[in-house]
């Protein structure tokens, strides 16, 4: 009689295949830790991990750490005599299966309790968030020539052996498997240590190493040909890649897209009227807001809508600093995201795969609790001791048990969607470490740009209020039948609730030193004023044009301390406006310029502002910006040149404000950041001499701010048109 063929998991072979992480610590000294922190509290409850480092060859003292604690295995090693050691990894991965209602025989489907089959998806997604954690990366992925991944094999085997104790009724219903990893630390992997990366050496900062080198596996190797410089990869480049992530997912066509998705499900066919679709990514959020924004005004429900699905969009799709248990899921969004890594590879010269973006983000940002980016901690660090540090670390500690009580409701059904709104609401805490990547420098370049003043011209002619004996808007007449009519009815009656332009206008001079000009801006004089920004900004723009330069001379290997020398000035100045409307104000900012931006780009304005339809604007709104400016004899610069510095110019302060240059002492942190925001700076340079017609480039550099040569070049226009 023929034996049945054993089962592909049966024969699979589980030995070194687990993770270790290899860096670092001091000459002669490596950290060893296995990537394991702790799950979220709801996939805890279905997958435990165990784990623990042993040495097994080689002369060398494996000292363990958190001895006590094998949920996060780590140690140090010391290898000697030139000898390669040999550190052994043992994880054991247990699966349990809660307690059933109804017990049964698994025969098929049909008869696999109902409470099975309730929980088999989140047991599926707890399993794979723990193998990612484990794993080396290659065996998350097929192998050629096989069927299934290593991962596959043992979720295969884990969930079959876990049907084999439910057959068989025992209790508890678990499951479990033992994997194994090694790690070499050979001799020349020390030589490799030629300097001190990072703050390596006898004063050895490990938050410095967050930033620091990544493995040399990570960059292409060196070849003797004439072509740009390959630097090492260091890990800020996983905070950059969350920025110009968090700038796409904020732009403009994203916008539309999710309102379009809430509001127009079917398609945006205004003839037939529709209701908001409960699956659209906003819903959630924009149904909660809903029940906390009212306004005390008649008529108004769709301007309320706008506001409330607008405040949604920047809650759900803003970045932010992530925290403890979010590591894993920015991890994995870098790594599901091509574009991220491409850009990476071609912006630095690098051989990075996806799975390489997640050891980045876990060097970056960490494995502790939070805050999570290396700045953060510092200023986190810097409060012990006081009352605020109490007060922080009891709030973190509030948010973990809040965070368990909301896993529990939604497991009953209850929707409550995790936002940093709701974070700042309720935590203290948050604003330290989940600040969002949102900087006011963009609203600063709309307001300049005459965004807002574009809308107050609308609304004024709305309410019958002259600009003058010759009206350029005197033709501007909204009928009752159209959407737009009633939109600015609500903007009208809100404007008690938005920010007055005196508000912004004093804390643009509170981050930035800028200062706006027009006789609507009421003079106020300032407590606090950013006097030097401008002047350490512009002359890190300088010193990267010849550093660029440099870079594409394939004869010449660019030097990067001027532009960290430059980066730690700007840093620190604007670490000085970082208090008071700081996190608060660019916020609220951007909601009310994204909803001015929202009503100028509908298609009503093209019938009362004249455009010229042969200029492709990127985003619809900019033909009734630029329409207002000629008509008001506001200028004559494309809004477009506007519209470059206020993009570019957030994703370049967000890098400096956010990185921990103030004790990053390698040059190559800078000279990867200049190579990395290189298009960005470049565009800023030529938008800002296109604007100001100041060129950054030049010497001596240019410390005024940009509304006097904004005044100054209207003046001269005006000057002209009259002679």
């Amino acid at each position: 009689m023929a034996q049945p063929k054993p089962n592909l998991f049966e024969t699979a072979d589980f030995h070194d295949v687990v993770q270790i992480d290899v860096t670092p610590r001091s000459p002669g000294t490596y950290d060893v830790k296995i990537p394991v922190h702790a799950l979220k509290p709801h996939y805890a409850t279905y997958v435990k991990i165990e784990a623990q480092l042993n040495q097994r060859k080689g002369q060398a003292d494996l000292i363990p750490e958190n001895d006590n604690d094998r949920t996060i295995p780590a140690g140090h090693v010391t290898p000697v005599n030139g000898e390669t050691v040999e550190v052994e990894a043992e994880v054991i991965i247990t699966f349990t299966l809660p307690k059933l209602k109804t017990p049964g025989r698994v025969e098929n489907d049909q008869e696999l309790p109902s409470s099975f089959l309730n929980h088999r998806e989140k047991m599926m997604n707890a399993l794979n968030e723990a193998l990612r954690m484990v794993l080396r990366p290659e065996y998350m992925e097929v192998a050629p020539g096989d069927r299934s991944s290593k991962a596959d094999l043992i979720q295969m085997k884990l969930f079959f052996d876990l049907g084999m104790a439910l057959a068989n009724q025992q209790t508890p219903t678990v499951a479990s498997i033992n994997l194994t990893g090694v790690a070499r630390i050979p001799q020349d992997q020390q030589g490799q240590q030629t300097g001190e990366p990072g703050g390596f050496g006898h004063n050895f900062d490990t938050l410095a190493a967050n930033s620091g080198p990544a493995a040399p596996g990570k960059y292409m190797p060196h070849s003797i040909s004439l072509q740009r410089t390959t630097r090492p990869l260091t890990g800020d480049v996983a905070l950059w890649l969350l920025i110009k992530l968090n700038a796409d997912t904020l732009s403009w066509d994203n916008y539309v897209r999710q309102l379009d998705l809430l509001f127009f499900p079917k398609g945006p066919d205004l003839s037939m009227p529709q209701t908001a679709d409960p699956g659209a990514p906003l819903y959630n959020t924009t149904a909660q807001l809903s029940h906390r924004r009212f306004l005390p005004f008649t008529d108004t429900e769709a301007y309320r809508a706008l506001k409330v699905a607008t405040e949604a969009f920047l809650v759900t799709w803003g970045g932010v600093a992530p925290w403890a248990i979010d590591k894993a899921a920015i991890a994995t969004l870098l790594t599901d995201d091509p574009a991220a890594v491409a850009l990476a590879n071609e912006r630095l010269g690098l051989n990075l795969v996806s799975p390489d973006t997640t050891s980045l983000t876990k060097q970056y940002f960490g494995t502790a609790n939070s805050p999570t980016l290396p700045y953060l901690q510092r200023v986190g660090q810097a409060l012990q001791g006081t009352d605020a540090a109490d007060v922080i670390a009891g709030a973190l500690e509030d948010e973990e048990i809040k965070l368990e009580q909301q896993f529990q409701l939604e497991a009953k059904g209850h929707q409550q969607p995790a936002m940093w709104l709701r974070h700042w609401n309720d935590n203290i805490s948050a604003k330290l470490t989940h600040p969002p990547l949102i900087e006011l420098i963009w609203s600063y370049w709309m307001e300049e740009m005459q965004l807002v003043q574009t809308m107050n011209a609308v609304t004024r002619r709305f309410q019958n209020v002259s600009s003058g004996a010759h009206d350029p808007l005197g033709q501007l007449e909204l009928d009752p039948l159209r959407p737009l009519n009633n939109m600015i009815w609500g903007w009208v009656q809100d404007e008690q609730h938005r920010l007055p332009i005196e508000r912004r206008a004093l804390e643009y001079r509170h981050h930035y030193g800028f200062q706006i000009f027009g006789k609507a801006v009421p003079s106020a004089r300032p407590a606090d004023n950013r006097s030097k920004f401008l002047e350490a900004f512009h002359t890190l723009l300088n010193l990267c044009v010849p550093f660029f330069r440099q870079a594409d001379d394939t004869t010449v290997v660019p030097d990067g301390f001027p532009l960290l020398n430059a980066l730690r000035e700007v840093h620190l100045i604007l670490s000085e406006g970082a208090h008071n409307q700081f996190r608060d104000l660019p916020t609220t900012a951007r909601v009310e310029m994204m909803m001015q931006q929202w009503l100028l780009a509908r298609p009503e304005f093209r019938e009362f502002l004249p455009r010229r339809a042969m200029v492709a604007y990127p985003e619809p709104w900019m033909h009734s910006v630029e329409s207002m400016r000629k008509l008001q004899g506001w200028g004559d610069t494309n809004v477009y040149q506007f519209w470059q510095l206020a993009t570019t110019g957030e994703q370049i302060v967000s890098s400096i404000r956010w990185g921990d240059w103030n004790s990053i002492n390698d040059p190559v942190n800078a000279a990867n950041w200049a190579t990395f925001f290189r298009p960005e700076i470049q565009t800023y340079i030529h938008s800002y001499r296109a604007v100001t017609g100041i060129d950054v480039s030049a010497e001596p550099v240019d410390v005024q701010v940009p509304g006097i040569h904004l005044l100054r070049r209207l003046q001269q226009r005006k000057g002209a048109s009259v002679a």
